[in-house]
């Protein structure tokens, strides 16, 4: 079993079952010019072969990140819905890795993940679902020879046995997204209590299950892996793979949800990624459409713009704590400048009369990085953000630093 955090060494020889891991690469070090497998920003656990495991975990200053707190607000904001499934990767072919440093990682992040986008279906599909019962009255038509043996044979008659179809929510997907949201309720409840965060899911969690109110839970594992995704329909699509996840997650038994097992399934969560999901959260809550994520450029595609009437900006995001303390990379300082020169991001801005021939705008650059910080919930909430474009980097003109804390667990 090899144990590291993000950026760490693992001291072992070259060799072709380390190549092909996706925790690790052979690369130099980010201090010096030593090559070696180094853990990059990503955390999880995977197999090396049969009877090896890699386990990285968070970097040292970000041990004590509150997952489930930046899960919520990365799901909060309107991205589309395949761009989170890009934020991690679970492998359920492979055995589970005794990792307890981990065990509150991946499920919470699963579940929040099908909460988000079951949240998203604004009405639920129908279908026809056919039904073989007894009845007082002739529904559909009489199933005749079941009648016979259930009614007639032990003088019932005051029953007639019925085959029908009735068009109804009833329908097996929803059956499976209603038990996959009684699961993730049973989940929270043994994760969440003591979170700030929970009386906010505890409430995501009972609009899901008044809409799915008149849907049975009673899902036959056997109609599970008939079920399809329906490529009309994005959110029924998603939340359907992340139901099957999640009741596979489980064995398919509740009473496992709230076990206290230190293995995990292997999975990797790109830090780097997830940070720049929760910074848009963030961002999309105190500013709303004034936000672009990703906006498609000549030059690429910048992080975030900002655009509004007084202020414009291209913003960044770089997952490395204590940023304050190291230089900005020259990379870094050349890609911003690139988006500040795109004519079509000058032109999303605002500046129409740009031009190949015209001297350029002034556009202020801001990097973005971590830092642990207790009891601050969105530092951008009802503060412009010229504001918060204080810190200027030394050396360069309109380059500027804004440290957004990562919400930790308390001590």
């Amino acid at each position: 079993m090899h144990k590291l955090q993000e950026h760490e060494q693992l001291k072992v020889e070259r060799h072709e079952k380390y190549d092909k891991l996706s925790l690790i690469s052979w690369t130099h070090s980010l201090n010096s010019d030593e090559w070696g497998y180094f853990a990059s920003y990503k955390i999880g656990a995977e197999w090396v072969d049969n009877e090896e495991a890699l386990i990285v975990t968070a970097k040292r200053g970000m041990e004590n990140i509150d997952f489930l707190g930046m899960f919520m607000t990365c799901f909060s904001s309107n991205l589309a819905l395949e761009s989170f499934s890009k934020i991690y990767s679970v492998d359920y072919d492979k055995p589970s890795i005794n990792a307890p440093s981990l065990k509150g990682v991946l499920s919470p992040l699963i579940m929040l993940h099908f909460l988000g986008v079951v949240s998203r279906i604004k009405t639920l599909k129908r279908g026809y679902v056919h039904h073989s019962e007894n009845q007082k009255k002739v529904k559909g038509h009489i199933a005749l020879m079941k009648n016979e043996r259930r009614n007639i044979i032990p003088k019932r008659y005051d029953r007639i046995y019925c085959e029908y179809d009735e068009y109804s929510v009833d329908i097996p997907e929803n059956r499976l997204l209603k038990k996959a949201i009684l699961y993730t309720q049973r989940m929270m409840q043994s994760i969440g209590e003591g979170n700030q965060r929970y009386d906010k899911i505890k409430l995501a969690l009972r609009k899901c299950l008044a809409q799915f109110e008149n849907v049975n839970c009673d899902v036959d594992m056997k109609e599970v892996s008939l079920i399809r995704r329906h490529k009309l329909f994005k959110e029924y699509a998603e939340a359907i793979r992340l139901a099957k996840t999640i009741l596979r997650h489980f064995d398919y038994s509740i009473n496992k949800v709230s076990s206290q097992e230190d293995s995990v399934v292997p999975f990797i969560l790109d830090m780097s990624l997830l940070y720049e999901h929760y910074v848009y959260g963030l961002l999309y809550e105190a500013y709303q459409n004034k936000i672009v994520y990703q906006f498609s450029s000549l030059t690429g595609k910048p992080d975030f713009l900002y655009r509004s009437q007084s202020f414009k900006a291209i913003l960044d995001t770089k997952y490395i704590p204590k940023y304050e303390k190291q230089e900005l990379e020259t990379y870094v300082v050349r890609q911003l400048s690139g988006y500040s020169r795109d004519l079509k991001i000058l032109k999303y801005l605002g500046y129409d009369n740009v031009s190949e021939e015209t001297l350029l705008p002034n556009v202020p650059c801001v990097i973005i990085y971590p830092k642990e910080g207790r009891g601050i919930i969105n530092p951008f909430l009802k503060v412009p953000l010229k504001e918060l474009c204080n810190k200027s980097v030394k050396g360069l003109v309109l380059f500027y630093e804004i440290a957004i804390p990562v919400p930790t667990l308390k001590d």
